[in-house]
């Protein structure tokens, strides 16, 4: 047996992945780690009496070069008498029509599909150690806690990792010797994604420092694996403490180790049902523990504390309701939570017309601003940037421009029957834009309430 076989197994006894006579679907894209796992289950299926079924995904993204990949695959599973399913998707239509990313979209229903292909089964998915460190530079880039630093876990319910702790050089070599072909996807190969420049760009440098980069970052790994594991345990011995019905005792949260206190938060936001939370929403959530507060993370969880407890708001928090029309002789707006200014220029101080930062810093042509209104936001909604070709929804603008969920909750706007011409945090649109042809000009701005 080969040195990336006996590693492969060793991994699948030291995690635990299977036992004897289990159904393991295999994601299989036709790419080098996913043919690699592919036909080292085949070699094993009889030695471990597993019930090998091979998936493959047409996400309906790449046209004829997924339609080539699906193929190989089929072709392969066929010469060597391996069962196979297959699924399509078109995952650009159903991402749009969900409002999610093609990435999210298509996630979700790989495995959806692999799920339902067969009851308590393994999903065995091809993530290596290249993979590993990937994710973990990856969120290292982006801030984040302990839990993403632990790379890719081995295990994660019925999923399975056999490679995580294979090299990309090892599986390619091992296809090699095993004379086992695979496909290339094309948008691997470009540096245009943050992954695909780590992968092309950062990690051959790691491993020019340290050729053993990989088996150090293993050990690295499994240290802080251990780390998380142990703080998460700990974390959820204070979740049951703590949790009185379905609220939590705020006397017994503030004693606890900031580090537990604070993982604890997020653990309580979770369970109320919001996501993506910050180290700032956790900042001032513990600000206003003892005092009294409240924070909408988003459109149906707002966590409140009345000084003694801690829990999730009975009633959905409405929307502001801002609608006041625009008036050319008025400099000052009052709408809950702001005070804004529009002020006349002159415009022998402005330069640069038509640049995306003289609409950042809020210049815009007063006579294209006549019968608008300042509003909050509406279905539908879309904000054009100067010099721009493309509009773009405004839950993709507010992710840009880090303005949170619990931000944008009456955030002002203003806008005319077709266009908005600008939001606050975000700007001047183009069709408000100041250019050569302007001969008034207006800077609105708001004035920071204490």
């Amino acid at each position: 047996m080969k040195k990336i076989e006996d590693k492969i197994l060793s991994v699948i006894d030291k995690h635990r992945m299977l036992s004897c006579g289990d159904t393991v679907v295999v994601a299989v894209s036709g790419g080098a780690d996913s043919m690699c796992l592919l036909h080292f289950f085949n070699k094993i299926s009889s030695l471990m009496q597993l019930n090998i079924i091979c998936a493959h995904v047409n996400h309906s993204i790449r046209g004829a070069e997924a339609d080539s990949d699906e193929e190989f695959v089929r072709s392969f599973c066929n010469k060597h008498n391996i069962k196979s399913v297959f699924a399509h998707y078109d995952v650009p239509k159903l991402a749009k029509e969900n409002c999610e990313s093609e990435e999210q979209c298509g996630r979700r229903l790989r495995y959806d599909f692999f799920n339902s292909i067969a009851e308590n089964s393994k999903i065995a998915t091809a993530h290596n150690l290249n993979d590993s460190v990937e994710t973990f530079l990856f969120n290292f880039t982006r801030g984040t806690g302990l839990k993403g630093l632990t790379g890719i876990p081995p295990v994660r319910d019925n999923i399975i990792r056999p490679l995580c702790e294979c090299t990309r050089e090892e599986i390619e070599q091992y296809l090699a010797e095993e004379m086992i072909a695979y496909v290339t996807d094309s948008t691997n190969l470009s540096d245009e994604y943050t992954r695909n420049k780590i992968r092309h760009n950062v990690l051959p440098v790691l491993n020019e420092i340290n050729p053993g980069f990989f088996s150090v970052f293993t050990n690295c790994i499994s240290v802080l694996s251990d780390s998380e594991k142990y703080l998460e345990e700990k974390t959820d011995e204070a979740f049951f403490k703590t949790k009185k019905n379905i609220k939590f005792s705020i006397n017994d949260i503030i004693q606890l180790d900031k580090v537990i206190r604070d993982r604890l938060i997020i653990k309580i936001a979770e369970y109320f049902g919001a996501s993506d939370i910050s180290f700032r929403h956790v900042k001032i959530i513990s600000d206003f523990l003892s005092a009294g507060g409240a924070l909408m993370l988003s459109e149906d969880v707002t966590i409140v504390s009345d000084g003694k407890y801690l829990y999730k708001a009975d009633e959905k928090l409405t929307e502001v309701n801002i609608n006041e029309k625009y008036d050319k002789s008025k400099t000052v707006y009052e709408f809950p939570g702001y005070t804004l200014t529009v002020e006349t220029v002159d415009k022998k101080t402005i330069k640069n017309y038509n640049s995306r930062q003289l609409c950042q810093s809020g210049y815009a042509d007063s006579d294209k601003l006549l019968n608008s209104v300042f509003r909050t936001r509406k279905a539908g909604d879309r904000f054009r940037y100067v010099n721009s070709e493309h509009s773009k929804s405004l839950k993709s603008l507010f992710r840009e421009n880090n303005i949170s969920i619990s931000e944008r909750w009456g955030i002002p706007m203003l806008a005319d029957d077709e266009h908005i011409l600008w939001i606050d945090g975000v700007g001047v649109s183009a069709y408000a834009a100041v250019d050569e042809k302007t001969e008034n000009i207006v800077k609105i701005s708001k004035i920071q309430i204490p």
